[in-house]
């Protein structure tokens, strides 16, 4: 965030002279693409573990709270491709289930189960702002453009995961395997979020709740801010 690590669990220092700690960050990846240079059309490529079997569901869950969960492997063709597509959530076959009747990743432990209606949350975030000591008396809860909370979900009547497209040089070799670095703008997760996009359409009843109201303006902009940058 700033363009500095935005640690979990720990006080991340801010402009203002307060501090952030992210107490709960996670969402969902699936249905991953990769973009061949030129006109060609995407390479839809399965998300495996790290024994190159497929994940369940071909969903990987990212949890701040497991750092096994920060490498997202994938069977691709050996080519020169543009980037990545990938969708930031879940499809709807796998959001109309019931957590029950399924396993990890989507489990009602995941803690992604949507609190506030059907099917699961794409993306959960929860954290804790501290006002400067010089703060004006009462002090503000939440730091200017940071929501405390950030619950972005879909329905489970309509196909409402947004994508995320990742531009950036990749080559994938013949044989053995490519690393590459993703990092995640927190920046634009939080603008996002806080954009004066009008949700009201949906945001009635239980949607009404700030962090649900957070996460549906972020599902809408999602796919403009680019919050995902491959690294050199």
């Amino acid at each position: 965030m700033g363009g500095k690590p935005f640690v979990f669990g720990q006080p991340n220092p801010l402009s203002d002279g307060g501090s952030l700690v992210p107490l709960n960050f996670r969402f969902y990846i699936s249905e991953v693409e990769l973009l061949p240079t030129g006109d060609a059309a995407p390479i839809a490529v399965d998300l495996v573990t790290d024994s190159g079997s497929p994940v369940p569901y071909g969903v990987h869950l990212f949890n701040a709270e497991d750092e096994g969960t920060s490498t997202v492997r994938v069977l691709a063709p050996a080519g020169q491709y543009a980037g990545l597509s990938f969708a930031l959530g879940i499809k709807l076959s796998c959001n109309q289930q019931r957590p029950a009747s399924l396993s990890e990743p989507l489990t009602d432990t995941s803690q992604m189960t949507w609190p506030h209606t059907g099917g699961f949350l794409f993306l959960r975030y929860e954290g804790r702002y501290t006002a400067p000591v010089d703060a004006p008396t009462p002090a503000p809860g939440s730091a200017a453009g940071i929501p405390p909370a950030v619950h972005m979900g879909g329905n489970i009547r309509q196909e409402l995961v947004p994508r995320v497209r990742v531009s950036g040089a990749l080559s994938v070799p013949a044989s053995g395997a490519l690393e590459k670095g993703l990092s995640l703008a927190m920046d634009k997760i939080f603008e996002g979020a806080t954009s004066d996009l009008d949700v009201s359409d949906v945001a009635v009843g239980l949607l009404s709740t700030p962090e649900a109201v957070a996460g549906e303006r972020l599902r809408r902009e999602l796919s403009e801010l680019q919050p995902f940058v491959l690294e050199p």
